[in-house]
């Protein structure tokens, strides 16, 4: 005889844990970085690299690399849902740009645990300046200049969808803020590879009357950071209200058979 455990999820609710869980992960991660990095209460280089926000290969890039690969699955469970035609708007163009989007942000959190677009447009500079007299010249980090335009193109894009499809539910606020905090952080990003940013970090640390001259540079990082990982807190959190809306009152439901 078989028999049917099933589970339904209320995504409504599922929001409120994200949002408040993920600002809760953040902010923890954020005083972790500043007794080990600023205060450095242990002393000891490798602890802090562990809870690094500025550096690569640490906690806090794995919980923003886990977190936009959960959000992009949020868009990508849109998209199926509405190609099944579980929820209404399934057309082709919609359910493509959901499928197409969540895809994109999955890479976007892979990419941001490999640094994948830096290596790349470090590579391709590498291969201009070899095949060319003349190389490229580069206002701010190589990667820029390469596939940021891409990024630009890509996220007007999504930024016209998304409005399309939240603005009717009044969910477009949380891709504002989301898209808002991501644009900031990669206008800092921008500001980082410039060639006069250190006489601007010695300029602010002599303001502030500090001897360190890793606090103004790595506080800038962790702006950076934290900006992106609310951002996409909101965009997350966003995606599960829209879905909850368009559910309105289906069930999705997960289960096995014994």
């Amino acid at each position: 005889m078989n028999n049917l455990k099933s589970m339904s999820l209320n995504f409504n609710h599922v929001a409120k844990i994200v949002f408040i869980s993920c600002l809760s992960i953040e902010a923890f991660l954020l005083l972790a970085n500043i007794l080990f990095n600023y205060l450095d209460i242990l002393d000891e280089l490798y602890i802090r690299r562990i809870w690094n926000i500025a550096r690569e290969l640490s906690i806090p890039t794995w919980f923003s690399s886990t977190q936009t690969q959960l959000m992009g699955a949020t868009a990508l469970l849109i998209g199926l849902l509405q190609k099944n035609d579980r929820i209404k708007g399934g057309t082709k163009v919609t359910y493509i740009s959901w499928i197409v989007s969540g895809c994109f942000f999955i890479w976007i959190g892979i990419d941001d645990a490999a640094e994948i677009h830096e290596k790349l447009g470090t590579a391709l500079t590498n291969l201009n300046n070899s095949g060319a007299d003349s190389s490229i010249e580069h206002v701010s980090f190589s990667w820029h200049t390469y596939i940021a335009p891409i990024f630009v193109l890509f996220g007007l894009y999504l930024t016209y969808f998304f409005w399309s499809e939240l603005t009717p539910y009044n969910l477009f606020r949380y891709v504002f803020v989301g898209f808002g905090c991501w644009v900031t952080s990669q206008m800092i990003d921008f500001t980082e590879g410039l060639e006069s940013i250190d006489e601007t970090y010695t300029a602010i640390q002599i303001y502030l009357g500090s001897e360190s001259t890793y606090l103004v540079p790595h506080s800038f990082k962790v702006i950076e950071e934290m900006l992106e990982m609310i951002g996409t807190t909101f965009l997350w959190v966003g995606f599960l209200h829209f879905l909850a809306v368009q559910l309105k009152g289906k069930r999705i439901e997960f289960g096995s058979t014994d």
